[in-house]
């Protein structure tokens, strides 16, 4: 079985792919909207089929809660968020874009802080911080 820092690269490597096939495609005329559209249902089509190779979908599982939250996920993430990052592509292009958007970490630690209560440590925080705008810094030159 393969361990989890290896599942970590594999799927590094795939998001590092991934936006040249969507930068490409946008430069065949594509529309973001229907660019994105198509790409989702890559996505759900896989889904669906890891679905059905383990075991289906389990009712017991849903609640209207967890439900919800996913829907709210889904709608920020693979619908408003991809909208923009789409968009961003289409601007600067993928290398600027793809490391930019990887501030992310950054706003998760602020949500989770605020939102679940979460711990973290400052010092961390606050050195990762100052890595990631000299990051941009130079990728901005």
């Amino acid at each position: 079985m393969i361990d989890g820092v290896m599942l970590a690269i594999l799927a590094a490597l795939m998001w590092g792919f991934v936006p040249v096939l969507d930068k490409t495609a946008l430069a065949s005329g594509i529309s973001i909207y229907t660019a994105i559209l198509v790409r989702s249902v890559g996505a759900i089509l896989v889904m669906g089929l890891v679905v059905m190779l383990t075991g289906g979908l389990k009712p017991q599982e849903f609640s209207v809660r967890s439900v919800s939250i996913l829907m709210a996920a889904g709608a920020i993430a693979g619908g408003i968020a991809m909208v923009v990052y789409f968009m961003a592509l289409q601007k600067i292009g993928a290398a600027k874009t793809v490391p930019i958007t990887s501030i992310y970490p950054l706003f998760t630690i602020v949500f989770s802080a605020l939102i679940l209560r979460e711990n973290f440590d400052y010092t961390n925080v606050f050195i990762g911080t100052l890595l990631i705008v000299a990051g941009l810094i130079v990728l901005q030159r």
